[in-house]
């Protein structure tokens, strides 16, 4: 019991650590063309990796959870591999490896998917908490809206009637709008019809990417 509660503070702290501030994140996300729990998230990986040669040699837990994990995950493991030195990467597998050594059974998950699920579950947490508020729901429909895997976790949840129907009907409405640009966009795929695309409709094909995937490198 009393080793299940320091986990449960270890990653309470750790998601404190990485979005501090879920409701000013979103905030901020809303600004941009992209689905705000995606970009809320972006900097998490990336600071994760970047504190790591800092954390390692002082914080045991931490890397007690890297080392019963057996690393990262495929993607994060090769972001790790973009962002520190080698000398980072060798210090850190050199204890992780040691573990592995007779380790039987699956290994738990990738510490820095725990912490983008703990920080998405908080987001979308928050934004639901938003819709409620009518103001906020204007707000919501003139922004891009959540990418596909996003808002079926939001769906997932027992929402308020109200809340579930501006959610599916800003989406609609994201949409249309979005597979209006992605016909006029190959509709002008010939010269000189090309040149005269909308700034829209030149980026609608990364929207539909956005939209449908969330954004790269989570």
């Amino acid at each position: 019991m009393a080793m299940e509660q320091a986990d449960e503070r270890f990653w309470s702290e750790e998601l404190g650590r990485f979005l501090p501030d879920p409701r000013a994140a979103l905030e901020e996300a809303l600004e941009y063309a992209c689905c705000p729990v995606c970009r809320a998230l972006t900097n998490v990986p990336f600071d994760y990796f970047r504190l790591l040669p800092q954390r390692w040699e002082g914080e045991p837990q931490l890397r007690e959870t890297v080392c019963r994990a057996g690393g990262f995950c495929n993607h994060h493991t090769w972001r790790l591999s973009k962002i520190q030195a080698l000398v980072t990467i060798a210090t850190v597998y050199a204890d992780t490896l040691a573990t592995q050594l007779g380790a039987e059974g699956p290994p738990e998950p990738c510490p820095v998917c725990r912490i983008q699920r703990l920080a998405e579950a908080s987001l979308i947490g928050c934004l639901i908490e938003w819709l409620a508020d009518s103001s906020r729901q204007d707000e919501y429909r003139r922004a891009f809206g959540l990418c596909y895997p996003h808002l079926r976790l939001a769906l997932a949840r027992d929402l308020d009637p109200d809340v579930r129907q501006t959610i599916r009907q800003a989406q609609e409405e994201h949409e249309e709008w979005l597979i209006g640009l992605l016909h006029a966009y190959v509709e002008k795929n010939e010269v000189p019809a090309r040149w005269s695309r909308s700034d829209a409709e030149n980026r609608a094909p990364r929207w539909a990417l956005l939209k449908t995937a969330g954004n790269e490198d989570l």
